[in-house]
């Protein structure tokens, strides 16, 4: 079966409708979303959330899954590579892929990146409260209407939004032999769904909203916009406040240090069309010296190489940090050892050879 795609985003008219003012947790209960809610980590690091494993259904697609479990199109094939998208079968072990590496960036509003086709939402907190994350995956922009990086912010929200495309956009469907209406109306079959909320980026032409074609969530389709499943953008919608930052970031290689371990995850560029490409090894040891700092870790390059090779997504343990100590354990003795001290010297030492090695 092939899917057909249908981009969306341009200009958009708000009809009628406003943001409810309830809190997080209520607008995910109420809209049904199964986002991944996590308290961010307090030792710095920024690996979150944790793997699921289910049988499937025999009426269940992986598509369905993916859906139920707000995990993307590339995330559930990925984490499943041998099994049939459209027909898993009944009893068949499913992964639910649920670990993250949130970007190095500020933890405040909204934080895109695309290449993890992945929205990060830090609501505000107020003093004392554990800060959390909330986490959704998203549909960017493809080829020439890649969504622009940058910071800009929420500046208006569009309940039941009329998308109005842009004569660019028409003119590109004319060509692709697919032409749209000149004007698509609020309801169920408007490319932009139930909720919208705009930006500043490409002169208010780039929103973050919601889709009338929920199997493409996680692939790049759009034209520029941000898109999510029907329900997380009925739930982020309420919470999120004019004037929110947004953060719009291009980092396909991501690294964490947190609990004595090094976790690397790397996705394919954004203009890959998600197929891997040759890895920067001098990008990937310049993030991984970055998430190190100068703690003294041991990294495991032949899994560093095998992590970038496979460029699938998935965070995956490729260090560990010396002399480690678990919060509230005693204090251990310094190491005697001169072959100890030699072998972990620097910031970071491989037993395994150089990253770049070939």
């Amino acid at each position: 079966m092939r899917m057909r795609i249908r981009r969306s985003c341009g200009s958009s008219w708000v009809v009628t409708g406003t943001a409810l003012a309830v809190g997080v947790v209520g607008a995910l209960l109420a809209a049904r979303s199964q986002a991944a809610v996590f308290p961010l980590p307090p030792d710095g690091g920024s690996l979150i959330g944790q793997d699921q494993q289910i049988q499937s259904q025999a009426s269940d697609t992986l598509l369905d899954i993916a859906r139920k479990y707000s995990v993307g199109y590339w995330e559930i094939q990925e984490a499943n590579p041998k099994v049939d998208l459209w027909l898993p079968g009944q009893g068949t072990p499913i992964t639910i892929p649920g670990r993250y590496i949130v970007p190095p960036v500020p933890h405040r509003g909204i934080v895109v990146n695309l290449p993890q086709h992945r929205l990060f939402y830090f609501p505000p907190q107020r003093r004392h409260e554990q800060p959390i994350v909330i986490t959704y995956p998203v549909s960017p922009g493809e080829g020439g209407w890649a969504t622009p990086v940058g910071t800009t912010r929420i500046i208006r929200k569009v309940p039941h939004p009329v998308w109005i495309p842009t004569p660019s956009i028409l003119k590109a469907h004319e060509e692709e032999g697919d032409p749209i209406p000149k004007v698509y109306p609020a309801g169920p079959d408007n490319p932009m769904g139930e909720w919208a909320l705009e930006t500043t980026l490409s002169h208010g032409e780039i929103y973050i909203h919601g889709t009338n074609n929920p199997m493409a969530i996680g692939m790049a389709v759009t034209h520029g916009c941000v898109r999510l499943y029907p329900e997380d953008i009925a739930a982020l919608y309420p919470v999120v406040r004019v004037g929110t930052p947004v953060n719009i970031v291009n980092q396909p290689v991501l690294a964490s240090l947190q609990d004595g371990q090094l976790y690397l995850e790397v996705h394919p560029p954004t203009d890959s069309d998600h197929k891997p490409v040759p890895p920067d090894y001098q990008q990937i040891s310049q993030i991984i010296d970055a998430a190190i700092g100068n703690n003294q870790v041991a990294v495991d390059w032949d899994a560093v190489r095998q992590v970038a090779t496979q460029s699938n997504g998935i965070p995956e343990l490729v260090g560990v940090e010396a002399y480690y100590q678990p919060p509230g354990s005693p204090p251990a003795a310094s190491p005697t050892s001169s072959n100890q001290e030699t072998t972990l010297s620097g910031p970071h030492r491989s037993a395994s050879g150089a990253a770049g090695a070939t």
